[in-house]
């Protein structure tokens, strides 16, 4: 259960909660992410002399207090008055790092104005020309970084649409116009990903000249990832965009594993996918992650409760991945060794890394 689950439904309608939820129309009730990452244990350790816990996390410049970012959702202020002002406080208060999908309908001066650790996310669909004049938006306001989506971003038929819901079409309803686009709703774009490392190595060119991480999303299969590093990102996330489009995509943790395994790459990896308790945290970086992302129980607590249920489900967060962390015996999450994440039987993950 999402937090404050029951009064978010109460607020928004069954209708919108369903679209918060995202269950593709392939798929049963199960969150296959949350249930891939339950699939793996945490072995604790005794005797440590750890006196406590230091959770914070440089991740691509960004100083955060835990390796733990807010991430993207569209159509923000259906979910609550202030839409992402509210959560770009709490963020800004705990320190964590803010991602704002395009499909956002705060101005993103406004949110930028409040946090100084916000990164635009972007749909690596239509002309190059459009990001690029999102990107130099970005940087001009502030922004740190920029997330690119390459996974089939967009839902083009009806029946394809998690959760039944068109929330574009809610958006041009109301007249409420987003961060990328000139009129109401979402911007109009391709909705299957045609974009190369051509197009992706123009966008790294011209975020690194304006100061801008670059971090490419739904990246799901080992060979991927060097594509990605050959283009110039800066980072990859791991994702399957919360399995809205299919089920049948492979969890994210699972995919996490075999890219950490497959690939030779340096490149910094965060993690997209399930994440509901700080010990997903943790697997998450034994598996491989810097860090890990965070947006339907961030989504839930905004619709049911503000900026309050926003900040108290985070440090919750928090506060959970620090108390396991030090029932596992250490003062970081990269003083825990490989050994201590298994499988639901008990035996090893091979061939992952220590964290960090």
């Amino acid at each position: 259960m999402l937090p404050f689950e029951t009064e978010a439904r109460a607020a928004i309608g069954d209708e919108l909660f369903g679209y918060l939820l995202g269950r593709a129309v392939d798929g049963g009730d199960e969150d296959a992410n949350e249930a891939a990452l339950r699939q793996f244990r945490l072995v604790p350790r005794i005797m440590a002399d750890v006196q406590a816990v230091d959770l914070s996390t440089r991740i691509l410049g960004l100083e955060a207090a835990a390796p733990l970012i807010v991430g993207a959702f569209a159509g923000d202020r259906l979910f609550h008055p202030e839409g992402l002002l509210a959560v770009a406080r709490a963020c800004h208060r705990l320190r964590l790092p803010l991602i704002v999908s395009e499909e956002t309908v705060t101005p993103l001066a406004e949110i930028a104005g409040i946090h100084d650790q916000v990164l635009l996310q972007l749909r690596a669909a239509g002309p190059v020309a459009r990001v690029m004049a999102l990107a130099d938006h970005a940087a001009k306001v502030g922004a740190r970084g920029l997330v690119l989506t390459v996974l089939a971003p967009a839902h083009p038929i009806d029946g394809l649409r998690p959760g039944g819901f068109n929330v574009g079409q809610e958006l041009r309803d109301r007249g409420w116009t987003t961060i990328g686009s000139d009129r109401p709703g979402p911007m109009p774009l391709p909705a299957f990903p045609n974009w190369t490392t051509a197009e992706v190595s123009q966008i790294a060119a011209h975020s690194k000249a304006l100061g801008l991480a670059l971090i490419v999303k739904g990246v799901l299969h080992p060979d991927d990832v060097a594509r990605c590093e050959q283009a110039g990102a800066d980072a990859v996330m791991v994702s399957n965009i919360g399995l809205r489009q299919s089920s049948r995509w492979i969890a994210s943790a699972h995919a996490l594993a075999a890219v950490r395994t497959g690939s030779s790459t340096k490149t910094p990896l965060l993690f997209d996918g399930g994440v509901r308790h700080g010990s997903d945290v943790l697997i998450a970086c034994l598996l491989g992650a810097q860090a890990a992302v965070v947006s339907r129980p961030i989504l839930s607590a905004l619709a049911g409760r503000g900026e309050q249920g926003v900040e108290a489900t985070l440090r919750s967060l928090i506060d959970a991945t620090m108390a396991m962390t030090l029932w596992m015996g250490a003062g970081r999450i990269d003083a825990l060794t490989q050994d201590q994440l298994v499988t639901a039987d008990g035996r090893p993950v091979v061939g992952g890394e220590h964290h960090g």
